[in-house]
């Protein structure tokens, strides 16, 4: 059996593990989430949270390997998946829907599992209510150095596509890559697609995020990198070897933020989406990291 067809089998073994639908309301709006091996109460809790434009179901062939030793809930953040939209978002209101998942879970406390956009919320999270948080784990992050104050996220119009077909043809990851496992994007982009709401001008299949999210995401750019600085709870760092991203200065901004941070762990042969081009090298890391308990002291 070639090595490619071993991860294949993998991911199929992994996507094979149903997960559970389940949501809540946070401040006025219901935030989905999925949920592998919920019922197993004598387990710790953990929450995986997705970046930006992105949704629960990028974590559906990661999940079932962490759930042999979990509790695992992967949310929608507001404006993205399955969840509902808001007049305007914010970092740290994402983060309170980050804690109201786990509340409504019974993980207290939790370990926060974050790539990407996604994990500013669960660093400010993390700072909002330690006594909650068990540790952190953040994916290849755009933490924002003092240069990137004021980056501004691009905020196309939203696109609308006369298939279901046309949509997925589409879907690209921002930035790129080179090495994607294509049955995993396959996967991905099959699920992010969804049909505009009946009486919106434009009829069609358009992506599953508020093409808007963007403009009140930019009004607090100027602002809230103060905001990730003190965590208290233990954090570790995974990165891709050929990342866009997590360049060095981020990588070091990251034990700036976080004293208990340990060192950065670089998965070879990938860009920025891990789970996307290294999906097995990362759920290994995961599972070894987890496997080793942090405490307070480091």
């Amino acid at each position: 059996m070639k090595a490619d067809d071993a991860t294949a089998d993998w991911l199929h073994e992994q996507w094979a593990i149903a997960a559970s639908e389940h949501s809540v309301e946070v401040e006025g709006v219901l935030i989905g989430y999925r949920g592998w091996n919920l019922d197993a109460h004598h387990l710790p809790g953990l929450v995986l949270v997705h970046g930006f434009r992105a949704h629960a179901r990028w974590w559906d062939h990661i999940a079932p390997s962490l759930s042999q030793g979990h509790r695992v809930a992967a949310i929608d953040l507001s404006g993205m998946g399955e969840s509902g939209r808001r007049e305007s978002y914010g970092r740290a209101q994402m983060g309170r829907e980050i804690l109201a998942v786990a509340a409504d879970c019974g993980f207290d406390p939790v370990t926060l599992i974050a790539h990407s956009f996604g994990s500013m919320p669960a660093i400010i999270a993390s700072i909002a209510a330690p006594e909650r948080v068990r540790r952190l784990v953040i994916i290849d992050t755009a933490l924002p150095t003092a240069a990137d104050v004021g980056h501004q996220i691009p905020v196309p119009p939203q696109r609308v596509y006369a298939t279901r077909e046309q949509a997925i043809e589409r879907f690209r990851l921002v930035p790129p890559g080179k090495w994607p496992n294509l049955v995993v994007l396959d996967y991905i982009a099959q699920h992010s697609v969804r049909q505009t709401p009946q009486g919106q001008a434009l009829q069609g299949w358009t992506w599953k995020f508020d093409a808007d999210a963007g403009r009140s995401l930019n009004r607090e750019a100027q602002f809230y990198r103060g905001d990730l600085f003190g965590v208290a709870v233990p954090m570790d760092v995974i990165y891709g070897a050929q990342t866009e991203i997590m360049n060095q200065e981020r990588r070091a901004m990251a034990a700036e933020i976080a004293p208990l941070c340990g060192p950065p762990i670089a998965i070879p042969c990938s860009h920025h989406h891990v789970m996307i081009e290294q999906p097995v090298a990362l759920a290994s890391t995961l599972a070894a990291l987890l496997a080793v308990p942090r405490d307070m002291s480091g």
